[in-house]
């Protein structure tokens, strides 16, 4: 390995085991390092050849810049695709609520844990939870007094139901043609082979045939 230096900036030349020569740009300044690789632009880490580099300058932590979103926990919480910054925003603002509530059911379980013991304890946690549930209740019923179902639908559409309606459905019309279905082969069949037959005059049978087609015509 061989370096040359300039300004603050180093530039190292290293030979991996395979012979090839791979040159790395150092900031000493910065505590940066780049190399000719590009291991770090694709892969989002950095390469044997800049630990190399800072190893021998005696770096023991790796600065931020070296250190992509995605492979660390904020990864987690960041959506893979892109999505507009109020769903982003209602999202945060759902895990901060389910937040608060699990805190809440915490902050409850202590309190009733830390009072059970003693009466006056439990009389007094009751009064305020009461007087709190009564606050609830009546807030719950002066809400639901105002978002009624006209009111979820107007706010959702962005407009107002009219007054007067001045639009209504069309006459139903009937259409042409007789009005009867299309029988089936089938249904047909059945009709035909229902059908009472022909007495034929000439051999009295029903046979299907009359007296002029009469098989037993003399």
């Amino acid at each position: 390995m061989s370096y040359s230096e300039n300004d603050g900036r180093m530039e190292f030349t290293i030979r991996d085991i395979d012979g090839k020569t791979f040159n790395v740009m150092h900031n000493a300044n910065l505590n940066t390092s780049h190399c000719s690789c590009k291991h770090f632009e694709m892969y989002g880490w950095l390469c044997r050849h800049a630990f190399v580099v800072l190893k021998d300058m005696n770096v023991d932590v790796i600065l931020p810049a070296h250190i992509m979103s995605r492979c660390t926990k904020l990864a987690i919480s960041t959506p893979m695709f892109r999505i507009l910054d109020s769903i982003s925003e209602e999202c945060a603002q759902i895990d901060e609520r389910k937040s608060m509530v699990n805190q809440l059911w915490s902050d409850l379980h202590i309190c009733m844990g830390l009072a059970e013991k003693h009466v006056d304890h439990l009389v007094e946690f009751s009064k305020i939870i009461g007087a709190h549930k009564r606050k609830l209740v009546e807030y719950q019923e002066s809400d639901s007094s105002g978002n009624n179902r006209g009111h979820v639908f107007e706010s959702f559409l962005g407009m107002s139901a009219p007054s007067e309606v001045s639009i209504h459905l069309p006459t139903q019309s009937k259409n042409k043609g007789s009005g009867r279905r299309m029988k089936t082969n089938k249904e047909k069949s059945t009709e035909t082979s229902n059908k009472k037959r022909k007495i034929c005059k000439s051999c009295g049978e029903r046979a299907g045939h009359n007296a002029r087609t009469c098989p037993k015509k003399p």
